[in-house]
């Protein structure tokens, strides 16, 4: 008789956004325009435009004549161009969905699951997201985790995961969405979260990043428990802990 694993309630998630202000000497900062009596913050060089007109009713931003929009970058500096860019760096982290169930599994069943979140970081040179969590535990009993990147492996006590779209041990999860697209954002799966049908889980590890200022990426995980005949019956859960840190 095989022991079975109720995954009722695997994964509640805590996000935690962090912004972390990086200053070495090496950073090259590119500085405002500025003279001893004045200085322009977020300058403009064009025709016409006005950045922030309000009255009581009404707030405006308008522009004559743009010549260009969207982002570019090199090693050492960030542009971001268009009358209108908010100079203001923002760390975008929203995760969607609560508590995830991987259900009944024993040695000849795998279980699977999957969650989603979001991370962008405006004005930032990257942002990387890493997970904090213990593999799902049953009192003092902890599944083992996936330390190598492998398939799932019926009858062999794992826990792992990726961030890509899956063909096995079933079909689910699904490849990362660039919002609005690939010319806006920029954030990808971290080394070892990757690759189809291949799971992993390691605490501390880096799941998903990007090495410039990036709009929105969408994100899906898909986990995997499978269980082994020594492998503690009854139920297991965990907190999933994800941490967002933007370098600015």
């Amino acid at each position: 008789m095989h022991n079975v694993l109720m995954f009722n309630r695997v994964s509640r998630y805590v996000f935690i956004a962090l912004l972390v202000a990086l200053n070495s000497i090496n950073s090259v900062l590119a500085q405002a325009p500025s003279s001893n009596s004045y200085n322009l913050g977020e300058f403009f060089i064009g025709p016409a435009g006005t950045s922030d007109a309000n009255s009581s009713g009404y707030n405006l931003q308008g522009n004559l004549g743009d010549i260009g929009a969207g982002e570019s970058s090199s090693a050492s500096y960030n542009l971001l161009a268009g009358f209108t860019t908010d100079a203001e760096p923002t760390l975008l982290f929203t995760v969607n969905g609560g508590e995830v169930g991987l259900g009944l599994i024993d040695t000849s069943t795998t279980g699977t699951g999957t969650a989603t979140f979001s991370v962008g970081a405006y004005n930032a040179d990257g942002v990387v997201v890493q997970t904090l969590s213990q593999p799902p535990s049953n009192g003092p009993a902890t599944l083992d985790p996936m330390t190598s990147t492998g398939p799932s492996s019926t009858g062999t006590e794992q826990f792992g995961m990726n961030l890509v779209a899956n063909t096995s041990p079933t079909t689910f999860g699904a490849d990362p969405t660039q919002v609005p697209d690939a010319s806006f954002s920029f954030a990808t799966v971290a080394a070892g979260y990757g690759t189809a049908n291949q799971f992993r889980y390691n605490v501390g590890e880096t799941i998903a990043e990007s090495t410039e200022s990036t709009g929105q990426t969408d994100f899906t995980i898909s986990y995997i428990a499978n269980a082994g005949p020594l492998t503690e019956g009854g139920e297991f859960s965990m907190d999933h802990i994800l941490v967002a840190t933007a370098t600015y």
